[in-house]
C-alpha cells in the first residue's frame, strides 16, 4: 500500500490510499451481488475488478434475458466459471416439456414476442391440469438459440455447467468437449433430444470430477433401451464412464449403475448420491445395484434418498466407506462391518426400531463422530440412547416435529447426558416445521420424500453462488452505456446495499442463554448449540460468552455438511 500526499489549498495535508487490484479483489469477494453491482458503477478501475466477480457465476433461464444482455455478455472478461442454462429452442416435433410455451423470442427485440399457434398446444392431456415448474413459457427461435450455444462455447473457462428445465442441445457432447476446464456437470429436469444422425461419442478427453443426472425425460420413453448406443438417453448415461469422475449423483430416471459391467467398471468414485423413487412398494434393490456398490472400493460417502430396501452387501464391500446418509431401513445392512464416522438417518424414525438398530450395529458405530436424525415425536430417552451408543460424538443433531423437551430437561441435559460425550463441540436439538404433503405429481417429483424431515435436498449445494442474469441485466447495460460519461475526476459516493433482509433479534435471548450456561461446567468443549431453527449460540472457547447468531445453513446446521 502506498500513501501519497496531495497538495491542498490549506496547510492541511490530505492523504490518498491506493491498493493493488489483487487486494481490492479479495475485499470485493466478501460483498453480496447487490453491493457488487454498486461497486462496478464507481469507476473504471472498480468496474474492471468487480465485474470478474459479479459475472463469475451466471444464470440464463429465459431467452428474453439472454437477448437483453447479448451484446454485453461477449465483453465479460474473464469469462464465467459457472453457468446455469435453461433455454429451449422451438422444435417442430412434439415435446412434452415444451407444451406450455406461449411465445417465441427473437433477437430483434427482447420484448417483441411471437405467439405460438394454438394448434401446437393440443394434446396436453395429463400435463394440462398439473403445473410443471420446469415447462418453459418462452422459447428461443433458431437464431437466438444458435447464438446462445455459440456464447456458451466461448466460455472456455467454465468449471461448472448446469442444464436445468430445458430440451438438451442436440450437439451436447460436442459442447462438452469444447470446454477443457469443465469439472462439474449437472443435468436436471431436462428432456434429451431426438435421436438424429449417430455420432460415436468418446468422453475420454473430458476431465469431469462430478456428474449429476436427475429427472431425465425422453421424447419416446417406451423406446428407452439401456444397451442401444444410438438412444439419446443412453448416450447421456455414458458420461458416467468418464474416468476422472469422483462424485456421482443420479435418480431412478437414469439408473446410471446400469452402464457399468465387469468389462467396463465404474471410475474410482469417492462420493455417491442416489435418489430412489418415493413409492415404498419396492421390496428389492434395482437390478445390478448391489453389484455396483460392491465394485466401489474407494467410496467414502454414500447418500441414499427416499425409500431404500435393505441392502445385502458382501462383508468385504465398501471398505473405505466412512459417511452414510440413508433411511433407517438401510442403515443396519450398510453400517454392519464398516467403520462409519458420519451417520445421518434421513427419514422419520420410530424409537423402538431405532433402538433396535443401534443394538444391532453398536460395535460398528462406536467410531461415529457426527450423528443426525429425525425422531418425529420428542422423547427424553433418545438423548440417553445416543450417549450410550456413540461415545465419540463431536457433532450431534436431533430434529423433532411434535412435543418438546421441558425446561428441566434442557437445564439438566449437560449434567445428566451430554457430559458423557467429552469430545462434543456441536449440539443441534430443535423442532422443525413439517411441509404439507405434495398436491401434485410434479411437486412430488421435485421433492425428496426425506427433505420433509429436515434432511438436505439434492439442490441445496447448487446455485448458491450463481447470479441470475435477469436481476443484473439492467445494471450491466447501464455500465456499457455510461462508463465513458462517468465524472471520474469527482468524488463518487455509492451506498453499499446488502441484499439480505435484516433479521430481527433472536426471540429467546435471555431465556436460552441461561439454559445453555448451565451446560458450561460439564461440557467445556461445547462451542455451538442450536435449540431453535434458524439460530445458533456460539462461543470461541470455554471462558467466552455465548452469543446468538443466525444459522447460515438453515435448519440443517453443520452436521454431515
Amino acid at each position: 500500500m502506498k500513501i501519497l500526499p496531495i497538495a491542498a489549498p490549506s496547510s492541511t495535508v490530505v492523504y490518498s490510499m491506493t491498493l493493488p487490484n489483487e487486494l481490492w479483489l479479495s475485499i470485493f469477494e466478501y460483498l453480496p451481488s447487490q453491493s457488487l453491482r454498486n461497486v462496478v458503477l464507481i469507476s473504471k478501475s472498480f468496474h474492471a475488478i468487480a465485474t470478474r466477480l459479479l459475472y463469475k457465476h451466471l444464470i440464463l433461464t429465459s431467452p428474453t434475458s439472454f437477448v437483453t444482455a447479448y451484446s454485453a455478455l461477449s465483453s465479460i472478461q474473464p469469462s464465467p466459471r459457472a453457468l446455469l442454462l435453461g433455454i429451449s429452442p422451438l422444435v417442430e416435433r412434439t415435446v412434452e416439456q415444451l407444451k406450455e410455451a406461449v411465445a417465441i423470442v427473437s433477437l430483434a427485440e427482447p420484448d417483441d414476442w411471437t405467439p405460438i399457434p394454438l394448434n401446437r398446444q393440443t394434446n396436453r392431456y395429463r400435463f394440462f391440469q398439473i403445473k410443471d415448474a420446469y415447462q418453459p413459457r418462452f422459447l428461443a427461435d433458431a437464431t437466438v438459440y444458435d447464438n446462445l450455444l455459440t456464447q456458451v462455447a466461448s466460455f472456455t473457462s467454465l468449471r461448472q455447467l448446469v442444464f436445468r428445465g430445458m430440451l438438451l442441445p442436440r450437439d451436447l457432447h460436442s459442447i462438452l468437449r469444447d470446454l477443457p476446464h469443465l469439472r462439474d456437470l449437472a443435468v436436471v429436469h431436462c428432456t434429451v433430444h431426438f435421436a438424429g444422425v449417430y455420432i460415436d461419442v468418446d468422453h475420454t478427453s473430458l476431465k469431469l470430477q462430478s456428474l449429476t443426472l436427475l429427472d431425465i425425460r425422453a421424447v419416446f420413453p417406451s423406446n428407452d433401451d439401456d444397451t442401444n448406443p444410438r438412444n439419446p438417453r443412453t448416450r447421456l448415461r455414458m458420461l458416467a464412464r468418464v474416468p476422472t469422475i469422483r462424485t456421482l449423483t443420479y435418480d431412478h430416471t437414469v439408473w446410471l449403475h446400469r452402464v457399468f459391467t465387469s468389462s467396463s467398471p465404474p471410475p474410482p468414485l469417492t462420493a455417491l448420491d442416489i435418489k430412489f423413487p418415493i413409492h415404498k412398494d419396492r421390496p428389492r434393490a434395482p437390478p445390478g445395484f448391489i453389484s455396483f456398490l460392491e465394485s466401489l472400493p474407494s467410496l467414502r460417502t454414500l447418500i441414499l434418498r427416499n425409500h431404500v430396501p435393505a441392502l445385502s452387501l458382501l462383508p468385504s464391500a465398501l471398505p473405505a466407506l466412512c459417511a452414510i446418509s440413508a433411511p433407517l431401513s438401510a442403515i443396519s445392512s450398510i453400517c454392519s462391518g464398516r467403520k462409519i464416522v458420519k451417520l445421518d438417518i434421513r427419514d422419520e424414525v420410530v424409537l423402538t426400531p431405532l433402538y433396535q438398530a443401534f443394538v444391532e450395529v453398536h460395535s460398528h458405530l462406536s467410531r461415529v463422530q457426527e450423528l443426525s436424525l429425525f425422531v418425529g415425536d420428542w422423547d427424553d430417552e433418545v438423548v440417553l440412547a445416543i450417549v450410550a451408543r456413540f461415545p465419540n460424538l463431536t457433532k450431534l443433531q436431533v430434529r423433532y416435529a411434535r412435543g418438546a423437551p421441558s425446561e428441566d430437561t434442557i437445564l439438566g441435559m449437560g449434567s445428566r447426558t451430554l457430559y458423557a460425550l467429552p469430545h462434543l463441540v456441536s449440539a443441534h436439538i430443535f423442532c422443525i416445521p413439517l411441509l404439507p404433503p405434495p398436491e401434485s405429481l410434479h411437486e412430488a417429483r421435485k421433492r425428496d420424500d426425506d427433505t420433509v424431515y429436515g434432511a438436505p435436498g439434492i439442490g441445496d449445494t447448487y446455485f448458491e453462488s450463481m447470479h441470475d442474469i435477469d436481476a443484473v441485466t439492467d445494471t450491466l447495460m447501464d455500465i456499457v452505456r455510461s462508463l465513458q460519461q462517468l465524472p471520474f475526476s469527482q468524488n463518487i459516493s455509492v451506498d453499499f446495499m446488502d441484499e439480505q433482509e435484516p433479521r430481527t433479534s433472536e426471540p429467546f435471548d435471555d431465556y436460552t442463554r441461561e439454559l445453555i450456561i448451565a451446560w458450561n461446567r460439564t461440557c467445556p468443549e461445547l462451542r455451538t448449540v442450536q435449540l431453535h431453527p434458524g439460530w445458533v449460540w456460539r462461543r470461541a472457547d470455554c471462558i467466552d460468552h455465548w452469543a446468538a447468531r443466525p444459522c447460515e445453513s438453515g435448519i440443517w446446521g453443520d452436521v454431515f455438511g
